[in-house]
């Protein structure tokens, strides 16, 4: 019972992780374009017809524009200049907003986990019962391999073993997809 009321609380947390940076995104791009549509009515005006492929003109023009300011925000964002004034606003303005420093770390922890998880190899490891899925993290020189057991439905956490290399099989999938089966407490696991 204990076990499954802990992934109950794991999925509930992972749902919250996942919402609460969805709903903001939503939010926000609603209100840019809308701000953006209201910019592209008159300039729609100007052009001969009102819709194409039965789209709006103006609806295509602010998602033209959207595009356009994300791409140039990403062009800052990647810059020095656009760092420092990202952490200069973090600092002050949004480290007054209570959770803020807590949601941020966990979404930047998520984010590095899942960069991470990408480089490691899905792999199938012999146990007393059969085999189990687990991820390659790194070869030895020793001929040893570092495997991580992951657990379920929480992936990151588990334990380190060192095998050798004949008893570590490469599995034809990506890092993610076997999380996805681990998270999903095995389902999904054979459509690889």
């Amino acid at each position: 019972m204990k076990g499954l009321m802990d992934a109950f609380k794991s999925i509930a947390v992972g749902g919250v992780l996942f919402l609460i940076p969805v709903t903001i995104a939503v939010v926000v791009l609603a209100e840019v374009l809308g701000f953006l549509n209201a910019i592209a009515e008159p300039m729609a005006d100007f052009l001969p017809t009102d819709t194409v492929l039965g789209f709006g003109l103006a609806q295509i023009i602010a998602v033209a524009l959207l595009l356009a300011v994300c791409f140039v925000a990403g062009l800052i964002a990647r810059s020095t200049v656009g760092q420092g004034l990202v952490h200069r606003i973090e600092k002050g303005l949004l480290s007054a907003v209570p959770g803020y420093g807590i949601i941020k770390g966990l979404a930047d922890q998520v984010l590095s986990s899942r960069e991470q998880a990408e480089r490691f190899q899905p792999v199938l490891v012999p146990t007393r019962g059969g085999v189990r899925p687990a991820f390659e993290v790194e070869r030895l020189a020793s001929g040893q391999v570092a495997v991580l057991l992951p657990g379920a439905p929480n992936p990151w956490s588990g334990e380190v073993v060192f095998l050798d290399e004949d008893q570590v099989r490469p599995l034809d999938m990506k890092a993610m997809e076997l999380m996805h089966v681990l998270e999903g407490l095995g389902i999904g696991a054979g459509k690889h």
